[in-house]
């Protein structure tokens, strides 16, 4: 039974590093659930307090890579449309990937913007500071992601 929780945990350990670069896989999810398989199914040295502290730490990672985005967006004065024109922009880039999610998050914010000033100037800022907080949320994500496995790795070694 063990030998298949490490195969299930390792699948979407790995599933969790692709989900930190693919907005449609949820990342973080991924990686803890992989972490969740290994405390229930094997003899790992994990204790409840340390996978509540993952949990806590996975939901931190989770809401703040879609806060880093609107906040991107939001702090250089981008109002609901281009929040929207972002994440419209992330879901058509997604399948064109990898750029074409940073491009599709650039274009949409900056058409977002576009719809709620004329200065092509304060679009086009706004829109970096969408693409800024999409790569921001994606280090965070995929840190998360790689520590967890470091950690998982040192755990059974």
């Amino acid at each position: 039974m063990e030998e298949i929780a490490y195969i299930l945990s390792t699948i979407l350990l790995l599933a969790g590093v692709v989900g930190s670069i693919i907005p449609i896989l949820p990342g973080p999810i991924l990686t803890y659930l992989g972490a969740l398989v290994l405390y229930w199914f094997t003899d790992l040295p994990f204790s409840s307090t340390d996978i509540w502290i993952m949990g806590g730490v996975t939901l931190v990672v989770f809401v703040g890579d879609y806060l880093l985005q609107v906040l991107g967006v939001k702090k250089l004065g981008g109002g609901k449309m281009a929040v929207r024109g972002t994440i419209v922009g992330t879901l058509i880039g997604m399948f064109f990937t990898p750029i074409g999610i940073l491009v599709g998050a650039f274009l949409g914010a900056f058409l977002g913007a576009r719809t709620e000033t004329d200065d092509e100037g304060k679009a086009l800022k706004i829109a970096l500071g969408s693409m800024v907080g999409f790569l921001l949320g994606t280090v965070l994500k995929l840190t998360f992601a790689l520590y967890m496995i470091y950690y998982l790795i040192d755990l059974i070694y």
